[in-house]
């Protein structure tokens, strides 16, 4: 992401840097820095606002397999809603362009095929892929 999308993104005189959110139990932290690359989640009908904490319920074998493999290097990760929640193996064409970007607070593992994330909402992004 270069620095004019992240400042159409950001709000009006907002610093980076200097974001805040108000953690669990009322105390104020500083914003995890989130990476310039993230692991894309796709989800279905489903949109997680920065500063929200949201469950998400998780099936898709290639997403399940998408959390193993990044959690264990960092626990922030991209949300994108689907623009058809019907298809199981959405391609980038099928995703919304802007996500969010969410901090990974809790993986439950239910079975093998369903896996519950409890994900905070950190700062809204664009995907650099679909500028040409």
């Amino acid at each position: 992401m270069n620095q004019e999308t992240l400042n159409a993104l950001q709000a009006k005189g907002e610093d980076p840097a200097a974001t805040s959110r108000e953690g669990q139990f009322g105390a104020m932290e500083e914003t995890p820095p989130i990476p310039t690359t993230l692991s894309i989640l796709p989800v279905r009908s489903f949109v997680v606002f920065p500063r929200t904490i949201s469950p998400l319920n998780v099936q898709r074998p290639a997403s399940i397999q998408l959390l193993n493999e990044t959690l264990t290097q960092s626990k922030i990760i991209g949300l994108v809603t689907q623009r058809d929640e019907n298809k199981d193996e959405p391609e980038i064409s099928d995703l919304y362009h802007v996500g969010t970007a969410v901090a990974v607070l809790k993986l439950l593992r239910q079975s093998d095929k369903h896996v519950v994330v409890i994900a905070q909402g950190l700062r809204r992004f664009a995907m650099s892929c679909f500028r040409g």
